[in-house]
C-alpha cells in the first residue's frame, strides 16, 4: 500500500512537471526576445577581438586599415582607454536620464506602468574599448559603417556610437591640445628644422599656413541658423562646395602646430585666420624675434608673415618665390597626409553631422595625424574597399593628386587633395579699407619677405632652370 501511494505522488509530481514545461513552452515562444531596444529582436551576433583581426591581416594589412602599426595601435589605445570608458559611461548615464524622463511623462498623462523597464541588457557581450577604436580608426579611414559591423560583430548604432567616444576621448586629451608652442626655444628648433630642407639656408620660418575646406553636405536653415550664419556662408564657389574653413600651420615634418575652423567655407583664408586666436596671439608678439610664418597669396603680407611676390616671372622676386615655395608646401603636403591617411574627408560629411561635430571630429583626426607623425607611422596606401566606398558616396569623392615635389617626413610621395585646398586665395569678403590699413601698419618696417629676398640675392642663387616660367 506504500508503494501504491509513491506510485501515485511519483505520477502527480509528473504530471506537474510536464504541464509546467509545456506553459514554459507556450510562454517562450509568444514572448518577444529583448534586444538592445525595448521590443526589438536579438540579433545574434558574434563579437570579434583585435587580437583576431591582427592574426587575419598580418602587419602590413593591419597598417594599410588601421592607418598606424599594430604597436602603435596599442599606444594609442592606451592614451584613450579611460577617455572611450568615460565617454561611454556618460552616454549610458545620458539614456537613463532620458528613459526616467519619458517614464514621469507617462505617469503624468495616466498611463504609469506596474513594472519599470530594467536598463538594455547585452546580449551578444560586452564591447571592449580598444574593439570601439579599431572600429573609430576604420570609419576615419574611410570604411563603410555597415562593413566594420559585420567584422567586429556590433549594431550599426554602436559603430557610430564608438566613433564619437574616440572624438570625445581624443578632445579631452588635455597634452593633446593642438595650439602654436608659446616657449621660444620650440619655435627656434622648428625654425632650425626648416632650415635644413631650405636649398638657401632659410633660418626664420617657425611654421608653414594655409587652409583647406573641410567638405559637407549644405547645412540646413536649422542648423545654419544655429552657428548664426546663412546657408550660403558655407559655400565656396571656387571649390563648388559646402564645408567649413580649416585654417592650420604645420612644422617641417607635417605636424599640426595649430588648427582653427572659425568661418565657413566662402570665407577667405586671409580673413579666417585673422578672426583665430593665433592672429591674437602673433599681433602680441608670440613668436620669438626674427620669427615668422610663411603662407601664399591668400594672406597679407606682414612683420609676421612672408608671403610670395605676386605676378612674378623672372629676376630676384621670382627667385626668392621658388625658395620661399620649398618650405610653405609644407602645409600642403600636411594636408596631403591628413586626407590619404583619413579617407572621411575625401567625402562629404553624412548627413546628421552637426557643425559642432563636424569640428570636433576635424580636431581629432588632427590628433591622431600628429600621434602617426610621433610614431613615424607613414600615411600608407588605404584598402581598396575604403576606396570603393569612398567612391561610391552620393556627393561624389575628391581624387588625390600625385605631386612629386611633395614627400613625407619618411621620404614617401604624398598625394594631395587639390580639389580642397588652394580656394581661400580670394578677397572679396576682405574689405579694402582693411587691407590698406594692414598695408600701411607695416609701412614703417622693412617687412621680412624684403630681407628673404635680399638673402636670396646674396647668396646668389636663382629659380633652377627645370622651374622657370617663361
Amino acid at each position: 500500500m506504500l508503494v501504491c501511494r509513491y506510485r501515485r505522488n511519483a505520477e502527480v509530481f509528473a504530471a506537474h512537471a510536464t504541464s509546467a514545461a509545456a506553459m514554459h513552452f507556450i510562454s517562450g515562444k509568444n514572448a518577444i526576445k529583448r534586444g538592445s531596444r525595448y521590443g526589438a529582436p536579438t540579433n545574434t551576433r558574434r563579437r570579434r577581438t583585435i587580437q583576431e583581426i591582427y592574426m587575419c591581416l598580418g602587419a602590413k594589412y593591419f597598417q594599410r586599415a588601421y592607418r598606424m602599426s599594430y604597436e602603435s595601435f596599442w599606444k594609442l589605445h592606451e592614451k584613450l582607454k579611460e577617455g572611450i570608458v568615460l565617454a561611454h559611461k556618460q552616454y549610458l548615464e545620458k539614456m537613463r536620464r532620458q528613459r526616467r524622463a519619458r517614464r514621469s511623462r507617462s505617469s503624468v498623462c495616466g498611463r504609469r506602468r506596474l513594472n519599470s523597464p530594467a536598463p538594455p541588457p547585452i546580449p551578444n557581450g560586452k564591447i571592449e574599448s580598444e574593439v570601439r577604436l579599431a572600429c573609430a580608426l576604420r570609419y576615419f579611414a574611410g570604411g563603410s559603417p555597415y562593413d566594420i559591423m559585420a567584422k567586429y560583430g556590433m549594431s550599426h548604432s554602436e559603430v557610430m556610437n564608438s566613433v564619437w567616444y574616440v572624438v570625445e576621448a581624443s578632445n579631452t586629451q588635455s597634452d593633446w591640445y593642438i595650439s602654436y608652442p608659446e616657449s621660444h626655444e620650440e619655435q627656434l628648433r622648428i625654425a632650425m628644422e626648416f632650415k635644413d630642407k631650405s636649398s638657401v639656408d632659410f633660418e626664420w620660418c617657425a611654421g608653414a599656413i594655409d587652409g583647406i575646406i573641410i567638405w559637407m553636405n549644405r547645412p540646413t536653415l536649422k542648423e545654419a541658423a544655429k552657428v548664426g550664419v546663412d546657408q550660403q556662408k558655407f559655400f565656396c564657389g571656387r571649390k563648388h562646395k559646402f564645408g567649413l574653413n580649416c585654417q592650420a600651420v604645420c612644422d617641417v615634418r607635417g605636424m599640426f602646430l595649430d588648427i582653427s575652423i572659425t568661418h565657413g567655407a566662402s570665407a577667405a583664408d586671409c580673413l579666417a585666420f585673422e578672426n583665430s586666436e593665433l592672429y591674437k596671439r602673433l599681433q602680441k608678439g608670440v613668436l620669438a624675434e626674427d620669427l615668422i610664418l610663411f603662407g601664399d597669396n591668400a594672406y597679407i603680407n606682414s612683420i609676421f608673415m612672408a608671403t610670395p611676390y605676386p605676378n612674378t616671372s623672372g629676376g630676384s622676386n621670382d627667385n626668392y618665390n621658388f625658395y620661399h615655395s620649398q618650405l610653405r608646401i609644407r602645409i600642403e603636403c600636411a594636408f596631403g597626409m591628413l586626407v590619404q591617411r583619413w579617407g572621411i574627408l575625401r567625402m562629404a560629411m553624412p548627413i546628421g553631422i552637426t557643425v559642432k561635430k563636424t569640428i570636433a571630429l576635424v580636431n581629432c583626426l588632427a590628433k591622431l595625424h600628429n600621434f602617426c607623425i610621433e610614431e613615424v607611422d607613414a600615411a600608407a596606401e588605404g584598402l581598396r574597399e575604403d576606396d570603393s566606398h569612398i567612391q561610391c558616396s552620393d556627393s561624389g569623392y575628391v581624387p588625390m593628386v600625385t605631386n612629386n615635389t611633395i614627400r613625407d617626413v619618411l621620404g614617401a610621395e604624398v598625394q594631395t587633395p587639390d580639389s580642397l585646398i588652394g580656394g581661400g586665395d580670394n578677397f572679396d569678403e576682405v574689405p579694402l579699407s582693411m587691407r590698406r590699413d594692414r598695408t600701411s601698419a607695416s609701412a614703417e618696417f622693412t617687412l621680412p619677405r624684403t630681407k628673404l629676398c635680399k638673402h636670396v640675392e646674396d647668396m646668389h642663387m636663382v629659380r633652377p632652370v627645370s622651374n622657370r616660367r617663361y
